[in-house]
């Protein structure tokens, strides 16, 4: 695989910065000859408790199979180091997107197809996982606990209000109306955090993004623009257009609210609907636990084309060719044992990736049910573009300045110049 000088420098920088980690794979050590160690890396901080638990779990069953977790947050840069110097964690759990699915993509993992984890997994969850990049036709990232994109809610609120749930774009619209009318602030949004922008854009983007989008902008590459078959200025004005209005009709300190602000007013009643999904109710439950909250999708003009954004909030992967295999996968077995997983994600306020394990057994998400069993979900449109884009920044100026040409234009230039400089 050639590199550029700059990548090098780049890689080279990740790798210096993760010699800091515990050793990633190793025989024998405090535990006698006949220990195997192995190496976990994952990448979520709020799991480290839940990890903990079910590694002293396993190592109890499994006395000959010592587990070292290692959270790291910096994980693209992280595990390409790693992958360059050879040091391949033995199972890794990480947030599926993009980047991951370009390593998928060139052959640096597993293919789990023929394990019997493969055959336990809801096919739609599988489905998105596979979008983001395999191997050809393998299976090399398989989820693990996914979430969802939607509009958090405040139920009570909205039953106080008289307001029903709304299915179209236009119920929504008057959903706001009542609720301004009432003197309630319809919307909690954060562009005092210029990264949580790209939730609700997400919540948006399926129905902009559809009939092959993003494999046609990476088709027209450095060509995208407003002259192109497909680009952002030509096909996510209306996108913007709407995610415009909904910060409009936020709470008055939408440009200075950070997200954690946010959760917090939420679960105070500051407003009706959180701009945030399933991964803020736990917070808010801490904060406010008698709260009833529900979520729904993003809508769109008809009630019938409405679709639920989820993704994989992690998945289960390991080397291509494992230098521990038969202990990695007796591992990865356990993670995936009902009991385990259903202990993780109710926890984690996520939903089971195995078939086995009904989605609403966790009442919290019983909004999704239908949406993950009638397999009308898409995944993040922000997990296909470029990590090198700052997107997010983009995004929030144009809802603070209301400049949303420019701000697709940008995007559209953002877009172009990766493309130029990217070597498939």
């Amino acid at each position: 695989m050639k590199m550029t000088k700059n990548k090098f420098v780049r890689v080279l920088a990740a790798v210096l910065t993760a010699a800091a980690l515990a050793p990633l794979s190793a025989c024998g050590g405090s535990g006698g000859a006949n220990v195997t160690t192995l190496s976990f890396f994952q990448t979520k901080p709020e799991a480290v408790e839940d990890y903990t638990k079910i590694i002293a779990d396993f190592e109890r069953l499994h006395p000959n199979i010592k587990v070292v977790q290692n959270q790291v947050s910096s994980a693209d840069t992280a595990l390409r180091a790693l992958l360059v110097k050879d040091r391949t964690p033995d199972v890794i759990a990480l947030n599926p997107n993009g980047s991951m699915g370009k390593m998928a993509k060139a052959g640096v993992f597993y293919d789990f197809s023929n394990t019997s984890i493969s055959h336990r997994i809801r096919p739609v969850m599988q489905s998105v996982i596979n979008g983001l990049g395999r191997d050809g036709k393998q299976i090399n990232i398989v989820p693990y606990a996914g979430n969802v994109c939607g509009i958090t809610y405040n139920i009570d609120l909205f039953k106080q209000h008289g307001v029903k749930v709304p299915k179209t774009w236009k119920d929504l619209e008057q959903a706001v109306a009542t609720l301004e009318a009432d003197g309630v602030a319809p919307f909690i949004g954060t562009l005092g955090d210029p990264n949580r922008v790209s939730t609700p854009f997400d919540g948006l983007a399926p129905y902009y993004d559809s009939n092959g989008f993003w494999d046609k902008m990476r088709a027209e590459g450095k060509k995208v623009g407003p002259d192109s078959p497909v680009s952002f200025q030509k096909n996510f004005k209306p996108l913007m257009e709407r995610l415009y209005w909904i910060y409009q009709h936020s709470t008055k300190d939408v440009r200075t609210m950070t997200y954690e602000d946010g959760t917090s007013a939420f679960a105070r009643g500051e407003g009706a609907m959180l701009l945030a999904g399933n991964w803020s109710m736990a917070p808010v439950l801490q904060i406010n636990p008698k709260m009833h909250i529900g979520f729904f999708p993003y809508p769109t003009d008809e009630a019938d084309k409405a679709i639920l954004v989820s993704g994989g909030d992690v998945a289960i992967t390991m080397g291509a060719h494992p230098k521990h295999e038969k202990e990695s996968m007796a591992f990865i077995n356990y993670l995936y044992s009902d009991e385990v997983q259903r202990r993780f994600v109710k926890s984690q306020q996520l939903i089971p990736s195995l078939s086995s394990i009904p989605v609403d057994e966790n009442p919290a998400m019983k909004p999704a049910k239908y949406w993950i069993d009638s397999g009308r979900i898409q995944g993040y449109a922000d997990h296909q573009i470029p990590s090198s884009i700052s997107y997010n920044p983009i995004l929030n100026k144009a809802m603070l300045d209301g400049d949303l040409d420019s701000a697709l234009t940008t995007l559209d230039k953002e877009w172009g110049k990766v493309a130029a400089r990217t070597i498939e």
